[in-house]
């Protein structure tokens, strides 16, 4: 029998859970959701940030992670399949046993090759827009990002919401804020559309990788322009310089801030 307290407190606040038991390790992660019933086992591991996730996932049977999609929500269903990698995320779908619910997401997945969508990196870290800072900070140590690795903000549904500014998260003297009050308005590439056109898209003009969303906007990850530029083949030479030479200026940026991230995260000299 699952904890009552836990589990009303699931059922209610599963992003609170999710940043309590990434803050506290893996171990608590698997202690309390095995406690829980399907589907808010489902919604809290949807919420997990996304190395927590990847790791618990991969620990999973393929025909529990499906009964967890039976029981999801549309929008939690999503969020578990996009930390699955593309050849699990298959033998999975074909163990959903509601047909109806299998042929939602696969529609929801598959995007022709020509477009952004067949491009998309899951593996981006998200984290909950309403989580206060001081948690937001406790999951970081926890699950340290890499070198100018951004970090992405979504809503309840896995909506997405913006980018974590690190700069001010790292000048801000209080921890009482939540990340939606930090946040960079970055604008995503949608997953539909043309590579062709993605090139053009404005925003490259400031950052080397963009945020791709569905027509429902849920973050499905993320496109760098190198890896959409190495799938269309050569460019515009002159296009690709100058290109290049602002998002060298905007990467030795998010390196100095990285650098910063690690010491306030209590791992001085990373990334350096």
């Amino acid at each position: 029998m699952p904890n009552s307290l836990e589990l009303a407190y699931a059922r209610e606040y599963p992003g609170e859970v999710a940043a309590i038991l990434a803050a506290q390790g893996d171990e608590a992660i698997v202690r309390v959701l095995e406690g829980l019933p399907q589907q808010e086992s489902a919604a809290v591991v949807a919420r997990l940030p996304n190395g927590h996730a990847v790791r618990f996932l991969a620990e999973q049977e393929d025909a529990k992670v499906a009964g967890w999609l039976d029981a999801a929500s549309a929008d939690h269903a999503l969020a578990l399949l996009l930390h699955l990698d593309d050849a699990r995320r298959a033998r999975v779908l074909d163990l959903v046993s509601r047909p109806r619910t299998r042929h939602a997401l696969e529609r929801l997945l598959n995007y022709p090759h020509t477009s952004v969508g067949a491009l998309v990196d899951p593996s981006a870290i998200r984290l909950d827009a309403d989580m206060p800072l001081a948690d937001a900070v406790a999951v970081l140590r926890a699950d340290v990002p890499g070198p100018e690795q951004p970090i992405w903000l979504v809503d309840g549904q896995s909506r997405y919401v913006g980018r974590l500014d690190l700069g001010r998260l790292l000048s801000t003297a209080s921890d009482k804020l939540r990340l939606f009050e930090l946040l960079i308005a970055v604008r995503p590439l949608r997953a539909e559309t043309s590579l062709a056109s993605a090139l053009d898209f404005p925003e490259w003009q400031k950052y080397l990788e963009l945020p791709v969303v569905d027509r429902h906007d849920h973050l499905l990850g993320t496109l760098s322009r190198a890896r959409l530029a190495a799938a269309l083949g050569s460019g515009n030479a002159a296009d690709q310089g100058l290109a290049a030479g602002v998002s060298e200026l905007t990467r030795q940026y998010f390196r100095v801030i990285a650098i910063c991230l690690g010491d306030l995260l209590g791992l001085p000299g990373r990334n350096r």
